[in-house]
């Protein structure tokens, strides 16, 4: 035996209340990084196509980014059992930082390869590290608590996707450096968890096994439950990305004006957060979550048919229900890699295979369903479609969601 470079240890009953501060603090803070690199980008488009930024290039710094969460994820799995979780985890948020200050640097130029291909690219390295390796830190330090971290983490992703949308024009506007300082500033605010995370950075590590660090993931992939957590991340993934990706363009199709279909997406993720903040919290506490799993997917399933066929005046009720649906179920999602896991380790085994191949699985569909509304010329049978994933998502997170752990 070695010391481990993996999990950590638990917080015990006797650490004082800064140490809990500090460590749920900086969890936070980490969870609200994960996404405004990415959502921070849509509102500025109209400003770098002035400036001279192809579509195409826009398009990478979003598509590239999704692509390396799934790709990395399993690299990002065992980085994090080799060094430790906390290290990894800080490791990520400065290679998330610095792609921030990559892009914001001559994205508009020609030939800087630095700003148009490497800066979405660490982004999404070092978003994949806050991915995959946050689920295997609350087992570790909150093993009794999983319901309830997970609720305020996923809740704190989601906030923070909700910030980065909000906050991209204010920002262009107030800053010298304009929409360039914009994409820049979150790379600042990826450095600022770290104030909270020295304590676990320089906390020693728990012990672990030598030996091939991919032989966790072969025994992972011969177990049935393991491969059920990893199908219903993916389909959750595939329903979030497509759906979001298209709602606006959906509500306006059903007779909605500008401001009203930007608006409700809006409301429905503020509802998306109670939902986040709630339901993990609730279900952890049963022995198990199959049915409020499995309940998620029927609830965006119903909310997608609500969108396509309600009469307007309960379409914003139906996209609601949507939000609530889909965030309780990434929130959901979240709670069964830790709570299917026996320990830390394999909790950070299994959520790189979930995340690898769920990311994987749902990048090319919001594409897809674009695809769709074109070859079939009309956007109820490309919305309509994401009916699909949504039974999906109700079937594995019954399987999911059932008692016990993996073998």
């Amino acid at each position: 035996m070695r010391r481990e470079r993996g999990s950590g240890s638990a917080v015990r009953k006797g650490d004082s209340l800064w140490t809990h501060v500090l460590l749920v603090g900086g969890l936070l803070l980490i969870g609200m990084n994960l996404r405004p690199a990415i959502t921070g980008i849509a509102p500025l488009v109209d400003r770098m196509i002035d400036d001279g930024v192809e579509v195409g290039t826009i398009g990478m710094q979003t598509t590239l980014p999704l692509m390396l969460f799934g790709l990395a994820s399993v690299l990002v799995g065992v980085v994090g059992n080799w060094i430790g979780f906390a290290r990894a985890l800080a490791l990520g948020l400065l290679l998330l930082a610095t792609g921030c200050f990559a892009r914001s640097w001559g994205l508009a130029e020609e030939g800087v390869a630095a700003a148009r291909w490497g800066g979405p690219l660490l982004v999404g390295l070092g978003i994949a590290f806050g991915n995959v390796l946050l689920p295997a830190v609350v087992k570790s330090r909150y093993p009794s608590r999983l319901g309830l971290m997970t609720s305020l983490y996923s809740t704190a992703m989601n906030v923070g996707a909700a910030l980065g949308f909000a906050l991209a024009v204010p920002l262009a506007d107030a800053l010298a450096g304009g929409w360039n300082a914009s994409l820049g500033f979150w790379g600042v605010a990826a450095l600022s968890p770290l104030l909270f995370w020295i304590p676990q950075i320089a906390r020693r590590p728990a012990s672990r096994k030598s030996g091939n660090p991919f032989n966790p993931f072969v025994r992972l992939a011969k177990d049935p439950r393991a491969w059920q957590v990893t199908t219903l991340m993916g389909l959750q993934s595939l329903l979030f990305y497509s759906s979001v990706a298209w709602l606006p363009v959906m509500l306006q199709e059903r007779g909605m004006g500008e401001a009203a279909s930007y608006g409700w997406p809006t409301v429905m993720q503020l509802f998306g957060c109670a939902a986040s903040l709630t339901l993990p919290t609730w279900a952890g506490r049963l022995r198990s979550q199959a049915f409020w799993a499995s309940a998620c997917g029927v609830l965006t399933g119903a909310s997608i048919c609500g969108i396509l066929w309600l009469p307007l005046g309960l379409v914003g009720a139906a996209t609601v229900g949507m939000g609530i649906g889909l965030n309780g179920g990434f929130g959901m999602a979240l709670l069964l890699i830790a709570m299917r896991s026996k320990d830390a380790s394999e909790a950070g085994y299994l959520s790189a295979m979930a995340q690898t191949f769920g990311y994987v699985i749902a990048a090319p569909f919001p594409w897809f369903v674009g695809w769709l509304s074109d070859a079939s010329g009309s956007w109820y049978v490309a919305y309509g479609f994401l009916f699909l994933p949504a039974v999906g998502v109700s079937v594995a997170g019954a399987l999911a969601g059932r008692a016990g752990q993996l073998r």
